[in-house]
């Protein structure tokens, strides 16, 4: 009776209902991955971990094969438990400002201390990806069973529901906000589950849930209450801020960040926070609250002339510039959220100062503009350029090479002046400062230079003509003009400035290149490529000794028994193909990244059109046509490899197309190969995976891109040759095709 009942509620999951259910499920486990890696940037680098996550794939696994049957009963039980545990997982973040160490120790970090925070976040988020990777194992088999076998389209239905996700959630996250995109991922789970058709009690249950999520949507100021609870509370958070008086007046997600604007108590003076980190100040008027270093070069630059300020943010320099009586401002800007608050609804606060009709206002990546205008510069002017180790995932880091320098330097005229102007706390043993100024006056470049600094602030100038920068003393006549007769806050301390002299010899000095960039800044030495060394041995250590441990559980439950091939083989292949998967889509990623100059924008691209490519590829390609691709993929990145630095963006994808094709191929192919017992290839893949992750992470740091192309050129034709060895002689149409009473 049970086991009729069991055959009659299989048979009324219709292929169409199980597709939509499938791309639903994997668009809501991406995008919930999506926001919960774009919130943990506040506190840490989520690729500093993100390989040890993957161990959570084959833990699931595991899981499903123990204690799971193939059947749509189990499948729905799966995703019950994948969404507790993504609940747990959302009351996880609200505790992960009590473990805010990198953020926290900036210039002193301590790799141990580091591995701890590392470790701690794992152990959160762990659960969510063994219950990701237990619906996955599930879902792919069930998917399988009712799609008449056919391995290859599941796995292009996950792959495009990921590419979905990512292009969802850049399009959305500035219109609802990360709490809401948190709850969307439960709506659509439960969509999914109820075209599987469950029983009527869960029906009922899945429709109360639906309304709840959908309830919370409206719940007035969600959004600011669920970040106020998640943000941390260090000295340069808003939350410090607040204690202090400060009021949120603006607060919306960017394209890069969270951008909050805070009103000082009781005078008009404002600051702005990205991801809660304070990046500027405001004071109405002249823009500056009190006297600054940092004026200088605007105050000296000619009336005539035309200057260009990277980074504007809220307009503090362009403001300073317009009260100067200078006619030809130019403000680039590459966040349009902040050009929106200070356009928008605190345009009057700010003085209008994007309004002024001699301001032009450019909303886009700085390095990229200046390369293509051929427009000169007298005054080139860039605020605030630190580093530290989020750098990463920061919009600008291609901004602080010597190439981009060397742009910079191209642009100016002959009277020009490029400025540098940061905080003091960014460089307090002045190591930053130096690697600026040995930068920019090496061969490559060839500027005169002149830095300067105060207790609070560092300037560093430079131009093609050393009489156009100016001497200490006119920097100290500028500095102790009395603030009062300027507008100005009076000082409460009395600061001279002082110039700063190198205490090293240049030729002890490498620049920081495109080649390296996650190196620019200051992050080599609040980082160092010392602590990266160790960090990538500690990482990869613990990741082997995980790996050994589960290959030996596998060897009981894992092997498919695939006639002609070693449990070893099958491992083997597993293993370079999920690493070769990883590997090729950071390729991409990184190979946009040298054209695109933005990270995060690499990322996105990178990711869809990887992930469409190859899921194209796991439908089109057939066990006869995959070694023509394979050959031709290994052509093509050949190619790439040997041109790279000449190519485009769209020529990077476009010759990188054929590669993701045939790549797309190799792990539903394992997988059909499999089919009787698939859980020693999904667990293999998903270690390699892991490993793919962790090498296309550090590889990059510390050896740089041309290491790391050349490193997965090699991956992939060794993925290529071994799958080819593996196919060859196998005769997939003679596979045992599993029986409904094996799968369950």
């Amino acid at each position: 009776m049970a086991t009729r009942h069991q055959q009659h509620s299989e048979e009324i999951l219709s292929p169409k209902n199980l597709t939509v259910a499938l791309f639903l499920l994997s668009f809501a486990t991406v995008l919930f991955t999506i926001v919960l890696f774009r919130l943990l940037t506040f506190f840490i680098m989520p690729s500093l971990f993100f390989d040890l996550l993957f161990i959570g794939f084959p833990l699931g696994a595991l899981a499903g094969a123990y204690f799971f049957h193939i059947n749509k009963v189990s499948f729905l039980r799966s995703l019950w438990i994948l969404q507790a545990v993504m609940l747990a997982s959302v009351f996880a973040m609200l505790a992960c400002k009590h473990f805010d160490y990198l953020r926290a120790h900036l210039f002193d970090v301590e790799l141990q201390q580091l591995f701890v925070q590392m470790l701690t976040f794992t152990l959160f988020f762990l659960p969510f990806f063994i219950t990701y990777g237990l619906s996955e194992y599930v879902g792919y088999q069930v998917g399988r069973k009712h799609l008449k076998g056919r391995m290859p389209v599941v796995y292009t239905i996950y792959l495009f529901g990921a590419a979905a996700a990512y292009l969802f959630a850049e399009t959305v996250f500035p219109l609802l906000g990360a709490t809401r995109l948190l709850g969307a991922p439960f709506i659509l789970i439960a969509i999914a589950m109820l075209l599987l058709a469950p029983p009527l009690l869960q029906k009922r249950l899945l429709v109360i849930q639906q309304m709840l999520v959908v309830a919370v949507f409206f719940i007035p100021q969600i959004e600011g209450g669920f970040l106020n609870l998640y943000k941390g509370t260090s000295s340069q958070s808003t939350k410090s801020y607040g204690d202090m008086g400060y009021e949120t007046i603006y607060q919306e997600w960017g394209s890069y960040s969270l951008i909050e604007v805070m009103k000082a108590p009781g005078i008009d003076q404002y600051i702005g926070f990205y991801n809660d980190i304070i990046q500027w100040r405001f004071a109405p008027g002249n823009g500056y609250d009190t006297h600054s270093i940092g004026m200088i070069p605007l105050q000296r630059a000619p009336q005539d002339g035309r200057i260009a300020i990277i980074g504007a943010g809220a307009g503090r320099q362009v403001q300073y510039a317009r009260k100067t009586g200078l006619e030809q401002i130019m403000a680039i800007e590459i966040e349009p959220t902040v050009i929106q608050a200070v356009q928008g609804p605190l345009a009057d606060r700010f003085d209008q100062v994007y309004q002024d009709d001699d301001v032009e206002l450019v909303i886009q990546e700085a390095r990229g503009y200046m390369e293509n205008t051929d427009q000169r510069f007298d005054l080139i002017y860039l605020p605030s350029v630190g580093g530290y180790p989020q750098m990463m995932l920061e919009p600008g880091n291609m901004i602080r090479t010597i190439e981009a320098f060397k742009t910079l330097g191209n642009r100016l005229t002959d009277r020009g002046v490029l400025a540098i102007w940061y905080p003091a706390v960014l460089d307090p043993k002045v190591i930053l400062t130096e690697q600026y100024m040995h930068t920019l006056e090496s061969s490559e470049i060839g500027l005169h230079m002149r830095a300067f600094r105060t207790q609070g602030e560092f300037l560093i100038l430079a131009a093609k003509h050393s009489n156009y920068l100016p001497t200490l003393e006119d920097v100290k006549e500028f500095y102790q003009q009395p603030t009062g007769m300027m507008g100005f806050m009076p000082y409460y301390f009395f600061d001279t400035p002082r110039e700063v002299e190198k205490t090293w010899d240049s030729s002890s000095f490498t620049p920081i290149s495109d080649e390296q960039p996650f190196l620019a800044g200051n992050v080599q030495h609040i980082f160092s490529l010392e602590k990266v060394g160790q960090l990538f041995a500690l990482v990869g250590g613990l990741l082997c000794i995980l790996a050994i441990v589960l290959l030996i559980l596998l060897r009981k439950r894992g092997n498919p028994k695939i006639q002609g091939k070693p449990f070893s083989q099958v491992v083997l292949v597993s293993l370079l193909v999920g690493a070769n998967f990883l590997v090729i889509e950071h390729y991409l990623i990184l190979a946009l990244f040298k054209k695109l100059y933005v990270y995060r924008d690499a990322l996105v691209l990178g990711a869809i059109g990887f992930l469409v490519i190859s899921g194209l590829g796991s439908t089109l390609i057939t066990q006869r046509l995959r070694p023509v691709f394979q050959f031709t993929g290994g052509v093509f990145i050949l190619l790439i490899l040997l041109y790279h630095e000449s190519l485009s963006p769209w020529e990077h994808i476009a010759l990188l197309a054929p590669v993701a094709f045939v790549t797309g191929s190799f792990f539903p192919a394992l997988f059909e190969a499999a089919a009787k017992n698939p859980l020693g290839v999904f667990a293999a893949d998903s270690i390699g995976a892991a490993i793919g992750s962790m090498v296309s992470f550090f590889i990059p740091i510390v050896f740089g891109f041309t290491w790391f192309f050349s490193i997965a050129t090699v991956i992939f034709w060794i993925t290529a040759f071994a799958t080819y060895l593996f196919f060859r002689n196998l005769n997939m149409s003679a596979i045992d095709v599993p029986t409904a009473s094996e799968l369950t």
